[in-house]
């Protein structure tokens, strides 16, 4: 198969509606780490329903629909297909419950070349029933066997790749170290990433892994929590998030998270897996409101 630009860029996404409730925010939660100390007050209030907490990445889940992937007019090979990079910017925090909609669409698709890959670049847009917008995301998949199709070249489309953010050259302010448990893969594809790298290990062999991988959005999540860990767990003081993925995290894997506080309220981020030498986030970054700074609440 291969991609048909720029026919690809028209492709019409359902449009993602979801209704959910505190079983699906804990649920998200347990698979992005939350759980580690039942005994932690701070933690226990995004996995337990009293006083209940979203994480603010949650929003990264709402509306998932894995399915365009496999769409044979995409062109794509699904085997191929690795999560990138996500930009999430929170406009409001998320309600415990409610029904959302949300709106995709493919902003660019670069060509990397022959042999090289593509990178599809998702925008979305989250809402509640009644319009409010809750939150916008750019994701950046790399379609690794999709390469040569004779799209642009990145700094050539339609939008314009933001630079990876450069770590300061000091040591970290503050590391937090999450073990990941072996079954997080297992318990994170039920918040709506449903796709057999992640679950099935033939699946994940034939893709080139030794064994299922966990989620990128789950790495995500794990460092959404360490970022949370410099704001008191204050959810609303997160405004926006964003990481490269440039390594596969194992159920099993220690993650350690340097964190770098700048002027400004923003935090930098890399994650590692001191275990096999392997950086597997680079280029985080987050921006902090200052505490009980939002008045409105969503509706």
């Amino acid at each position: 198969m291969t991609i048909r630009y720029p026919d690809i860029l028209d492709y019409a996404f359902p449009q993602g509606r979801q209704s959910y409730g505190p079983k699906d925010c804990i649920l998200y939660a347990l698979g992005t780490g939350f759980g580690r100390d039942p005994l932690d007050p701070d933690l226990l209030r995004y996995v337990y329903e009293k006083d209940l907490q979203v994480s603010p990445s949650f929003a990264s889940v709402l509306g998932e629909n894995t399915d365009w992937s496999s769409d044979p007019q995409l062109g794509l090979t699904t085997s191929g297909l690795l999560h990138g990079e996500e930009h999430l910017v929170l406009h409001h925090p998320l309600p415990v419950s409610g029904e959302i909609r949300c709106h995709t669409r493919f902003s660019e698709v670069f060509d990397l070349g022959v042999n090289r890959g593509a990178l599809l670049v998702m925008d979305r847009r989250i809402e509640t029933a009644k319009g409010q917008l809750l939150a916008e995301l750019r994701r950046i998949e790399f379609a690794r066997a999709d390469g040569g199709f004779g799209g642009p070249a990145p700094g050539r489309g339609r939008v314009e790749l933001a630079a990876l953010a450069a770590m300061p050259d000091r040591k970290p302010d503050r590391q937090i170290v999450l073990d990941i448990d072996p079954a997080a893969p297992l318990i994170y594809r039920l918040s709506g990433d449903l796709i057999a790298i992640h679950v099935d290990p033939e699946a994940a062999r034939q893709a080139g892994f030794h064994r299922p991988i966990l989620h990128g959005l789950s790495t995500f999540g794990f460092c959404c929590q360490a970022v949370l860990s410099a704001a008191g767990y204050d959810r609303a003081r997160l405004a926006r998030i964003g990481a490269r993925f440039t390594a596969p995290v194992f159920g099993g894997d220690r993650l350690a998270i340097n964190l770098w506080a700048l002027e400004g309220r923003q935090i930098l981020f890399e994650a590692s897996v001191p275990g096999r030498q392997t950086t597997v986030i680079r280029g985080g970054y987050a921006n902090l409101r200052e505490a009980r700074s939002w008045t409105s609440k969503p509706h």
